[in-house]
Parts: structure tokens; sequence; C-alpha cells
């Protein structure tokens, strides 16, 4: 008793705070009318129907709530204080409502079934009675529990309206049918006394009826019967399974529960119903296994497909209504993929025979009725398009026979011939659905009134016809040339512009579907151009694709056409990253003219003239101009990798590699320059920066990690050589960079150039002299003082040309460079000659040091510091 004691102390300490909380709501009531107000009204909590209650009104239109009348005033202005609403019609207040009304139904339903199991348990445990008399007394049950919950709903039993969860009667038939299904399945397998036949199809009449009792007695009991009925043919096992009568049994229970679903509106029923026949289907598929019961699979698609349109479809005969602005439905359109579904598996599991094809015609067809018929299912074409290409490419188009190997005599029939195409039904079959799909959409299409649908139709007719002629293509010739498949692209590219052309300018969404049109004709074509040509044509296809959309978009400007375009160069560019070689690594021997020049530069000239056709200032021109910047980089980095190692897979960059990259670099940057002045767009901005910064890195590399004279890397020549390409030529681009944007760039911009063609210049005559002296081999350690001399004269040599260089342009920054250089050369003949040097040499490299140093100061005060004194006045 000590557990139970507890026990009730917990209950009674909530119960406590549940009074607490009801006192002080009283006292609060009392002090306002004490003071002379009457207390806030709350009104009355409208009471919806059962159904609506459990949230499984899916099919039905949903109704405005309407507004409460407001309170009435109250007679003096006091504060009001908002009572919480009273625990109205199916509105549990707290945790005493629930644990009294709703918890004890459901434990006390559970407590039924285990108190009848535990005594089903004890009579066969002690052998009190026989298995006859068990299984009557457990028949008994189950009628007594179903006869006491008829009773109470008959009764009128309160908690069916205020607790639909929790519905007394409902719980009491539940456990009624609970019991007999338990009883049925212990006489078939405990027991034996019932054969399977009988067995089977008792339990499917319980679980029916339980369906059908659903209908006076809420969900609960629905999901319970369709559950049991679901799981009724795997509990009862024979030597000679039936697949027509698995068939007819799954084919009735779905007609059952999809009926309950209509009639009580409850979606979520219908849509486990559709799963649970379509799961049972794709089972009786790898049970027939193309043998004498086949069949029984397409009879449960063309099931599911007329109960579909008879009870699923809004709007379609017996079916939810459809309200004045009907969106697609998800339960029907599940069901219609799971009918179309198992009709496509059909043709492959008994190898496209004849009569399985025309049942996925007839389902293909009867999907396209319905949506003509019913706004709702206006998605049904768009879901038989891609089944009806899976049908086409699981089609075995090779038969046997045609020839013998042997000649006709003896063996003439025993040796099978060479296997031979049957392209008849093929074709026939392709053709048939392809116009059924392309036509109906079309015309559908075109008077279409609502956007949704209008995009549903159009979208059937081009994505069905394209998704066909690709299976095809795939299974005829294993995407391979074939100028007869790309004459079929041309001539559906041809239909599409026709279409356009006949809907634009009506009125409704008839525009919109246009552009899905003009869309496909694009796609058409560059499909046509795909099957036509070799190698990497398809990223030159998408790309003219993305051309010709813009192009379109620009003289017809149909909503979505520019988004679009944008869409297809993303798609190139998404190609080239899954194959950066486009033409599997062998672009052609030849230099710069091979098939790089074709996949890289005819992208990147469609996407250029797709944004100047475009115009505007969107996205998706700015995309257009981002892919055209991409791939002229593209052409050129594959081209320098082609041109220096012979093909795009290799070793790692060498010397030459990264010089070429640093001169494309630094050129690109300039040409961006060039147009950030006459576009205001961010692509060349940001384009700028970016590549800026990628030559900045390269520029490290050359005078870093691949410098020959960390690399021993030979330069081969004396004087024309590849340091022109790594370090003379980038410094000539550097400072033209610096030049072209002195009046555009932040000082930081213009230093940074600067300082980048100052570091390689200097860079370049200092590995020239090195080159001079030790050979090819700049990494020797050869040094004698010959060189080391020259380095002085060299870098004052280059200082005094950087200091006439700035005099004579008036650069400051040019003056300021040749000071960097002669006081580094003044640094290294101080503490390098000075020590390393011997004899005359010594001696020229400070007396050249001098000389230099006073013609420097002599110019300065000649050239710069006597104009400055003239102007103010002074004597020079």
């Amino acid at each position: 008793m000590g557990e139970f004691a507890g026990l009730f102390l917990i209950i009674a300490f909530i119960l406590l705070f549940a009074l607490r909380r009801r006192v002080k709501q009283l006292e609060t009531r009392i002090e306002l009318l004490e003071r002379g107000a009457a207390p806030a009204q709350v009104a009355p909590v409208p009471t919806p129907p059962a159904e609506k209650q459990a949230g499984l009104s899916v099919f039905a239109p949903k109704e405005e709530p309407t507004a409460a009348p407001p309170p009435a005033s109250p007679p003096l202005e006091v504060p009001q204080i908002e009572e919480p609403a009273p625990a109205g019609p199916g509105r549990l207040a707290g945790f005493e409502e629930r644990f009294g009304a709703l918890w004890t139904v459901w434990l006390g339903g559970i407590a039924l079934a285990l108190g009848g199991i535990f005594l089903v348990r004890y009579a066969i445990e002690a052998d009190l009675i026989g298995p006859g008399a068990r299984l009557t007394l457990g028949a008994l049950l189950a009628v007594a529990l179903l006869a006491a919950g008829e009773w109470l709903r008959r009764k009128g039993e309160p908690s069916r309206i205020a607790l639909p969860f929790a519905d007394v009667p409902a719980m009491l038939t539940a456990a009624g049918t609970s019991t007999a299904y338990a009883v049925i399945y212990a006489a078939y397998e405990i027991y034996g006394l019932l054969p399977p036949g009988v067995a089977f199809l008792l339990l499917g009449a319980v679980a029916i009826a339980s369906m059908a009792a659903a209908l006076l007695h809420g969900p609960m009991l629905a999901a319970l019967g369709l559950v049991a009925a679901g799981v009724a043919p795997l509990l009862v096992s024979t030597d000679e399974p039936s697949a027509w009568g698995l068939a007819v049994y799954v084919a009735v229970v779905a007609a059952a529960a999809i009926g309950v679903a209509r009639a009580r509106l409850w979606a979520w029923l219908a849509a486990l119903a559709i799963i649970g026949a379509t799961l049972w289907g794709l089972v009786l598929l790898v049970l027939t296994e193309g043998g004498s019961s086949s069949a029984a699979p397409g009879f449960l698609a063309a099931v599911l497909m007329a109960l579909t349109a008879a009870f699923l479809v809004p709007g379609l005969f017996r079916g939810p209504p459809a309200g004045e602005m009907p969106r697609p439905d998800w339960v029907s359109a599940l069901a219609v993929t799971g009918a179309l579904g198992l009709g496509a598996l059909l043709t492959a599991a008994v190898d496209q025979a004849a009569p399985s094809l025309i049942l996925f015609g007839a389902l293909v067809f009867a999907a396209i009725v319905m949506a003509w018929r019913a706004e709702a299912a206006s998605h049904a074409p768009l879901i038989a398009a891609p089944l009806s290409a899976f049908v086409l490419a699981a089609w075995d188009v090779l038969a046997q026979g045609g020839t013998t190997v042997a000649a006709p005599g003896a063996m003439e029939g025993v040796v099978a011939g060479p296997p031979v195409l049957a392209l008849g039904g093929f074709i026939a079959f392709g053709l048939a659905l392809g116009a059924l799909l392309g036509l109906a959409g079309y015309l559908k299409a075109g008077r279409a009134e609502r956007l949704m649908p209008a995009l549903a139709w159009s979208a059937a007719a081009v994505v069905g016809p394209l998704l066909l002629l690709i299976a095809a293509y795939w299974r005829l010739t294993d995407f391979g040339i074939s100028y007869g498949f790309a004459l079929a692209a041309l001539a559906l590219a041809a239909l599409g512009t026709l279409a356009v052309d006949r809907l634009t300018g009506r009125e409704g969404a008839s525009e919109h579907a246009a552009t899905v049109f003009a869309t496909g004709s694009v796609a058409a074509l560059a499909l046509g151009l795909t099957m036509a040509l070799e190698r990497g044509w398809l990223t030159v296809g998408l790309a003219l694709a993305s051309l010709g959309i813009a192009w379109i978009a620009s003289t017809r400007p149909l909503p979505g056409l520019r988004q679009l375009s944008a869409f297809v160069g993303i798609a190139v560019l998404g190609r080239v990253m899954w194959d950066p070689t486009i033409a599997g690594g062998n672009p052609g021997a030849t230099p710069v003219l091979n098939w790089l020049l074709w996949g890289y530069g005819v992208p990147a000239l469609s996407f250029a003239a797709a944004a100047w056709r475009l115009g505007g200032n969107d996205w998706a021109r700015r995309t257009h101009e981002s892919l055209a910047l991409i791939f002229a980089v593209l052409l050129a980095v594959t081209e320098i990798r082609h041109a220096v190692r012979g093909t795009l897979i290799g070793p790692e960059p060498g010397l030459a590699e990264i010089a070429g990259y640093l001169c494309v670099a630094l050129a690109y940057v300039i040409g961006l320059e060039r147009l950030r002045r006459v576009s205001a767009s961010p692509v060349y901005e940001l384009g700028s920066l970016g590549v800026f910064a990628i030559a900045g890195l390269l520029a490290f590399a050359v005078l870093g990690f691949a410098n020959p004279m960390v690399t021993g890397d030979l330069i081969e020549g004396r004087f024309i050589n590849l340091l022109l390409l790594a370090y003379a030529v980038p410094a000539v681009l550097a400072f033209a960079l610096h030049r072209v944007t002195r009046e555009t760039r932040p000082l930081w911009h213009r230093r940074a150039s600067g300082a980048l063609a100052l570091v390689l210049a200097f860079a370049y005559v200092t590995l020239s002299v090195r080159r001079f002296f030790v050979g090819p081999d700049l990494a020797s350690e050869d040094l004698g003082s010959g060189e080391l001399y020259a380095y002085s004269a060299v870098w004052l040599v280059f200082g005094i040309a950087l200091l006439l260089a700035g005099l004579l342009s008036g650069s400051r920054e040019l003056r300021l460079a040749s000071a960097c250089i002669v006081m580094l050369t003044i640094l290294k003949v101080f503490l390098w000659d000075m020590s390393d040097l011997e004899g005359v040499l010594r001696a020229l490299s400070f007396i050249g040091l001098g000389l230099v140093l006073v013609a420097i100061g002599w110019l300065y005060q000649h050239l710069l510091l006597r104009p400055a004194n003239v102007q103010k006045g002074q004597p020079s």
C-alpha cells in the first residue's frame, strides 16, 4: 500500500495547485465586482465537427474563420483582466482535465486489451478449457466489446463531441475488432482450425469492417483497420499462393480505405492506402516474375488509377470539392505516381509485352484526361513524362532471330542467329507517347487562365518529348554520334518555336507557357548539336543555348527567359568543373589552334554576346559577364598549359608555365580596368581585384620557389631567353597597370602595382647578369669578382635609367624607385664589395659609385630645385 499512498500524494499535490489557480481566479473576479466592474467576458469557442478537430479535413476547401463579436464595454474604466478561456468542447485546460478525461480512456482501453490477453494466456497455460472453448470465449468477448461500443455511441456519449481522441465508444470498438482479429489468426495459425483461404477472407473482412465502422467511430478505428488489412497477407501462408487473389484483396482494401477517406475527408488515410497498394504491387511484381500471373500488378495499377479518378481528384466525379482556386492535390499526385510507376515497372518485368504497353499507354491517357478535366490534377502529365521515358530506356531492343549462323540445312533452327534490332514497337511507342504529351500540353497550355496549370502543361509538353528522345538516343546509340537523332532534336526545336509564335500575345497565362516552349526549343537545339558533334560539344551546345535564350529574351521579353539563360550558363560552368579537360585530356597536338579554342573560346564569346544582348543591370546579365570572364581566363590557362606541356594532365607547373599565367593575369587586369571605365558593373570591379591578387601570388612564385636560382632549371639563350617572359614582360605589364590605374584606383593599389613592376624589373636585370657570367645553370655555386662588380654597375645603371625616366616624365614614383635602387647599391658596395673585391675592381666600384652619386645630386639641383627656386623668385 505504500506505493499507492505515494502515488495518491503526488496526484493530490498536483490537484492542489490546480485548486489554488482556481481560487486566484475567483479572488480576481470578486475584486472587480467590488469595484463596480463586470469581469471580462470570454467569447465561446465554436465547436468544429469531429473530423476537423482531428485535423484530417485536407480535401475540404479552407473556410475563412469568422471573428467573434467584441465584448461589451464595462461601465467603468478599470483595467481589464483577461480570464483564461474555459475548457470548452474539444479543449483541455490543464493536467487535471487531461488526466481525468483523456489519459484514463487510453489507459483503460490498453488495460482491457492486456486483461483479455492475460486471461487467455492463463487459460492456455493452466489448460482449463480446450481450443474451441477458448476461441468461443474470445469471439464472445469481441462481440461484447463491439456491442458496448455501439450502445454507447447510440446513447450519445459526451466524449465523442468534447474529446474526439478520447472517444470511449471508438476505443471499445477498436478493442473488439482487435480481439476478433486475434481470434481468427489464432484459429488458423495456433490451432489449425481454419484453412488458409477462409482465414485470409475472415481477416480481410474484419479489417474492412473496421474501416467501415470508422465512419461512425472516428479516425482511430480506420487506421487500425487499414494496418490490420495490410498485415493480413503476411500472417497467412499457403503452399499455393494466388497472385490474382492477393491483387483482388489489395484492390478491395484500397477501395474501402479510399471510400472511407473520401466520405470523411481524411487525406492521410487515402495516402496510407495508396502507399500500401503500391508496395503490395511491387511485391506482386517480384513474385510473378513475368509468369502467367504477371498481369496481376497491372490490374492493381488500373484499379488505383480508377479510384484516383473517381474519388481522389478534387472537382472530378465523386472527388472532394475543388474550390474557386484549386491547387495541385498531393494525394492524387501520389496515386498517379503509384499507378504509373507500377505500369512502367510491369513493362520492364515482362520484356515489353504488348498487353503491358497497352496498359501503360492507357494509364498515361487516363492521367492526361484527368488533368484535362480537373485543374487540381494538372500535374499528372508531368508525372507521366519521366515514367514514359523510363519505359523506353528499359526497352529490350535486341531480339533473337532474323538470321542463322549455319546455312539452311540440318542445323537450321538449332543454332541461334545474331541478335537484331526490333525497332517497330519501340519507335511507335515513343512517337505515340511523345505526340500525346506534346499535343495535349500545347493545347491545354494555350487555354489555361491560371499560372500553375499553364506551367504544368507546357512543361509536360516540353519535358516529355525531350526525355523520350534522350532515352531512345541512349538505348540505341549509347550516346554516340547520330545524325538521325540530331534531326529529330532539330524538329522538336522547330515545333517549340512554332508553339512560341502561336502562344505569344494571347491573354491569360499563355505568355508564361510560351517561355517554357522557348526554353524547350533552345534545349532541343543544344541536344541536337550534342548528338551530331564529337567530343565536348555538349559544353559548346549549352553555351550556344544560353546565348539563344538571351537572344529570344531580348527580342521577345517573355517572363523568366533572362533568368533561364543565366541558369543554363551556370550549367555550362558545372559541366566544365566536372571535366575541365572537356575533350578528355587530349585537345590535339597543335598549340593554340586546338579543341580548347572551341571548348572554352566559344562559350566565352557566347556569354559575352548574351550579356550584350540582354542589357540592363540585373543578376542575369552580371552572371553572363562573370561567365564570359571566367571562360576567357580558363581558355588562356589551358592553352598555356597545353603549349608548355603538350597535355592538360601532367606534372606540376614550372617557370615557363607560371610565367605565362603571370603575363595573362596582368594583361587581364589591364583589360578589366579599361572595362571599368565604360561600365558600372561590379563584375569588372571585383574581377579586376581578384585577378590582381592572383597575379601577386604568381609573381611571388616566380621570385621564390620557381626562381631558376632555386630550382636549377636551365635558361637557354644568352639574351633572348625565358627570363624575358618570366620577369621583363610582367614588369612592363605591371608598370602599364600602374599607369592605367593612376586616376581610378586608390593609393594602395597604385603603390602595389608600381612595387610589383620595380621588383620584377630588378629581378630581371640581376638574373640576366647571373646568366651572362655562369651560363644556363643559374643555381651554380660559382661567384667571381667580375660578376660581383657587374651587379653594382648594372644596378647603378638601372637606377640612373629610372631617375632619367622619372625626370623626363615628371613621375615622382619613378624617382623614388630610382632612389631605392641606388640605396640598395650603396649598401651592396659598402657591405659586400669592400670585403669581397680586391685590387682595381674594389677601387673602380667605389669610384663608379661616387661619380653616380655626384651626378644624381647635380641632376636634382638643376632639373628639380632650379625650377622651384625660379618660381619662388630666388636666384638659381
